[in-house]
């Protein structure tokens, strides 16, 4: 009996990456599985579709009459393998990347010699250009192999599932289907994980082209869309902890007079840092809640807005921090991320500091890491750029501006 089953979702695709994607799926060492392709709202892929598949028995067409998106794609592929007698495992298939011929074998055999709790499993891949030419050294996979082996619980900071993975069908179940585009996968994986344990396999099984003609990676070169991928994958780890009763770790305080160029730009880089458990708060320091309206369309989903008009900007904080219920607070200032890991490093290195330790920082140069002791002189000028104990933030308020909170 057939226990394997597959899905494709198609929408409008190169016909020679999907010809390539698909006999690669056709041509797997392990043949007992059904595959699904949905076409969803691009009928003239059909013929070839037809011609690429005769009269193969594995393979069931369905057709959407309008374009529906990936996730929609994806659950009426499922839908159909969960009528399906016997079927126990399952994984779903882009129509341009090309699967090497043990992806299917390699990956059952590991869900089926598997502990009863493994539910996922997943692997290396090879990243490709249009032309199907190798991106990543031997050094670089490697690289990658170490960051996809990280242990479970790291799923919640990053997607190290990648693009290479099969599941079972009984987890699967026991979750709603695809959603939360662009980033219905990720998001799958952090549900699916909440009900079963996952396993690395440290071998390349495929091959991803990256940023493929018709792609949602080359989609999100465009501002706009990768704006609403990134609320997406901000959204979709927020839902994961607030499921998990996971508290923030950090508020960020940004008060603001007005806006501009350069208060977005500071925004856009805070947003991009991969850690994401915090809570952030724009301070409108503005009559008219100018900064609000200029600011909300750059959406986040632990990002909210608090109206001090006229305030001076320690007295914003003052009364701002009060209500700070985050072990850690941060208060960015004119300087930016220089990397996407410096908030994670902040964080890492505070959690690990002994009490007498109020806060870090960057040098100047970002060579190196400072930290401000209590009562004892520190190099670094003012509260900005610095991840604060909020206790210890709300000590160095007190203590700099309590004249200028008496008067605000």
């Amino acid at each position: 009996m057939v226990d394997l089953g597959v899905v494709m979702p198609v929408y409008k695709q190169k016909p020679a990456f999907l010809t390539a994607a698909l006999e690669s799926v056709l041509g797997q060492t392990f043949q007992k599985f059904k595959l699904i392709i949905v076409i969803d709202g691009a009928p003239e892929m059909e013929p070839l579709i037809r011609e690429l598949i005769q009269s193969d028995s594995r393979v069931q067409i369905v057709s959407h009459t309008f374009n529906q998106g990936v996730a929609t794609a994806l659950n009426t592929g499922f839908a159909q393998l969960y009528s399906m007698p016997g079927i126990q495992y399952l994984t779903w298939v882009s129509s341009d990347n090309i699967y090497y011929p043990k992806f299917l074998e390699t990956m059952r055999n590991a869900l089926v010699k598997g502990s009863p709790e493994l539910g996922l499993v997943y692997s290396s891949f090879q990243s490709v250009d249009n032309e199907g030419r190798p991106l990543n050294s031997e050094q670089q996979l490697a690289t990658q192999r170490q960051y996809q082996s990280q242990p479970k619980v790291k799923l919640l900071d990053t997607s190290i599932v990648g693009v290479s993975f099969m599941y079972k069908a009984e987890c699967a179940k026991k979750i709603d289907g695809y959603g939360l585009e662009p980033v219905e996968d990720y998001d799958y994986w952090l549900r699916l994980t909440e009900h079963c344990e996952m396993k690395y396999i440290p071998v390349e099984l495929m091959d991803y082209r990256v940023n493929s003609t018709f792609s949602v990676s080359a989609a999100l070169q465009d501002t706009a869309k990768h704006r609403k991928w990134r609320y997406a994958y901000h959204l979709a780890r927020h839902q994961a902890r607030m499921r998990r009763g996971i508290p923030p770790s950090i508020t960020v305080l940004l008060p603001l007079k007005e806006s501009g160029a350069q208060v977005i730009e500071r925004l856009e880089n805070l947003y991009e840092q991969t850690f994401s458990n915090y809570t952030c708060y724009i301070l409108d320091l503005s009559a008219d809640m100018r900064v609000t309206a200029d600011l909300s369309g750059i959406s986040h989903p632990a990002t909210d807005f608090k109206w001090y008009p006229y305030a001076a900007v320690e007295t914003a904080l003052f009364h701002a921090v009060q209500m700070i219920q985050t072990p850690y607070c941060f208060v960015p200032g004119d300087i930016l991320f220089r990397d996407v890991m410096d908030l994670t490093v902040l964080f890492n290195e505070m959690e690990k500091a002994p009490p007498l330790i109020m806060s870090n920082y960057y040098t100047a140069d970002h060579s190196q890491l400072g930290y401000r002791f209590a009562s004892t002189f520190s190099p670094k000028e003012g509260l900005h750029d610095e991840l604060f104990r909020t206790q210890s933030l709300v000590n160095y308020l007190k203590e700099h501006f309590a004249g200028v909170m008496g008067s605000g």
